[in-house]
């Protein structure tokens, strides 16, 4: 009795097991519509730089073309970009793919599986000539796959219809998506090493920033060096220029509109931002940013804007306003120094004494033959003289004082408890002063962090750095100052070891 309960508990199992097997392959209850998969062959196969062009046509009629013409991906019929990814994504999902399941080999009743009237024609063409052409049709009961029937290829004849096959959703279900999604959406980018000058004219009242100019103007005077020529003459630093060219590169279009003869509705015919990016070899890109533009989501501000001689008005994140409209004084370079620390051959350092510390001295280090040495050639041990050097070279100042100063003795800077000349492999010397102290940085729990006054000699300007700066040279002093004891002490030991060798020479007339 318990053997034959046991096979009825099996049986039952087996059942609920053909059941959901069922459910999940419904194919297998219409033998007339699908056959048992007979494996899972490559429909295509090509390298991905082999493919120039993709033709899609909808059954409604619409056609959309990407090609590529001397090596930039355009969309067909318009001068409309296409968009990167989206051709990555066809040569990405096509160049190998491979079936999942065979459905059928042949069949009068293509419309079964949308690969009728409704079907989606796809031509791909390679570099060589040849075409590729397939037809995509409906998802399959389980919507996780589409049914795919090449029309071209090597086994086919013109004209022949192949059979039909499952193929991932992810290969062909973005065919069916309207012509500004295969639109590039960075509608603004650029190579930031390309850009020689940033202007912008700034309208920017009632937006919260106060402090935001009428217009703005950095040029590039150097490899990653930036002069800020309005609203003042200044050094700009380089982080902050990288972030004003980034807001602009890296914009993306939420949606595309075309452009209207009035463009009074959308702020762009007095635009908040008219701003233009000069390049050493290609035409400037001028950027208008006008009204705020409608947005589905209420943490994301949005604006009308549009390019100088193009045909669209984007809608777009207006986060670059605020980039653009902070204070010119935000974007002055704290880099006073303008030397890199790889560049620095040469460190020579003075010290005074003070009240507080006695320590005081002059010396120097070069770099050469791969280290650094001090001024008779012997090894500086440590990493002190690198210290230093990437200290005072790359000084970033915690505060900015004065400009145009004429009388430096109210920051002790007549008198400096320290000085350092930098040298490069050019020979270009930059000369570091640091003075009294002043105001101290205090940090939220309330530390208090000594910090100095300080110029470059010849800038007119005096900032606050950090305590460190001065710690920094005091290390180098202090070293010095002991080599120099050393060496005065073996001298020392050396003329009393002669003086012994030769007594005669002392009494000799």
């Amino acid at each position: 009795m318990k053997a034959f309960r046991g096979t009825l508990i099996a049986a039952a199992i087996l059942a609920a097991i053909a059941v959901i097997t069922l459910l999940a392959r419904p194919e297998l209850l219409d033998p007339d519509r699908y056959t048992e998969p007979v494996g899972h062959p490559r429909l295509f196969e090509f390298e991905k730089h082999e493919l120039v062009k993709v033709e899609v046509k909808r059954p409604d009629g619409d056609t959309v073309t990407l090609q590529e013409i001397d090596g930039k991906w355009t969309i067909g019929g318009t001068e409309f970009v296409a968009g990167r990814s989206m051709v990555n994504r066809v040569k990405h999902q096509i160049h190998d793919l491979t079936a999942r399941a065979t459905v059928v080999e042949q069949t009068d009743q293509p419309e079964l599986y949308g690969l009728g009237r409704n079907a989606i024609s796809v031509a791909l063409t390679l570099r060589d000539g040849r075409s590729l052409e397939f037809l995509a049709g409906d998802p399959n009961p389980s919507s996780v796959s589409y049914y795919l029937q090449p029309v071209s290829g090597d086994e086919l004849t013109p004209g022949e219809r192949g059979a039909i096959y499952t193929v991932k959703k992810s290969a062909v279900d973005y065919y069916s998506l309207t012509l500004d999604e295969f639109r590039e959406r960075r509608f603004a980018g650029f190579d930031s090493k390309d850009v020689t000058r940033i202007q912008a004219g700034l309208s920017l009242e009632g937006e919260g920033m106060e402090s935001a100019p009428d217009q703005l103007d950095v040029e590039s005077v150097g490899e990653r060096l930036w002069q800020m020529r309005a609203p003042v003459e200044m050094a700009a630093n380089d982080d902050r220029v990288r972030r004003l060219m980034g807001r602009v590169s890296a914009l993306k279009a939420r949606d595309f509109l075309p452009v209207e003869d009035d463009l009074e509705p959308f702020g762009l015919a007095a635009p908040r931002a008219d701003i233009t990016v000069s390049f050493a070899s290609r035409d400037p890109l001028r950027l208008l940013v006008g009204a705020d533009a409608p947005s589905d989501n209420r943490f994301e501000e949005l604006a009308y804007m549009m390019l100088a001689g193009d045909d669209t008005i984007y809608i777009a994140r207006r986060g670059l306003l605020e980039e653009f409209g902070q204070d010119p004084a935000e974007l002055r370079n704290r880099r006073v120094v303008r030397m890199k620390a790889a560049d620095v051959v040469a460190v020579d350092a003075w010290l005074e004494p003070t009240e507080d510390d006695d320590l005081t001295g002059n010396h120097g280090v070069r770099f050469a033959a791969e280290q650094w040495v001090w001024k008779d050639g012997v090894p500086v041990p440590g990493s002190t003289p690198k210290r230093v050097a990437q200290t005072l070279a790359e000084l970033e100042v915690h505060e900015f004082i004065a400009d145009d100063v004429t009388d430096l003795a109210p920051y002790g800077l007549d008198a400096p408890v320290a000085r350092v000349v930098l040298t490069d492999r050019e020979s270009a010397e930059r000369e570091v002063w640091i003075g009294d102290t002043g105001e101290p940085l205090v940090d939220p729990e309330g530390h208090e962090r000594e910090r100095y006054y300080a110029t470059v000699a010849g800038s007119e300007s005096v900032y606050l750095v950090e305590y460190r700066v001065l710690n920094v040279i005091k290390d180098m002093i202090r070293e010095g100052e002991r080599k120099r004891k050393k060496d005065e002490e073996k001298a020392a030991r050396r003329e009393r070891i002669d003086s012994i060798a030769d007594p005669e020479e002392e009494e000799s007339p």
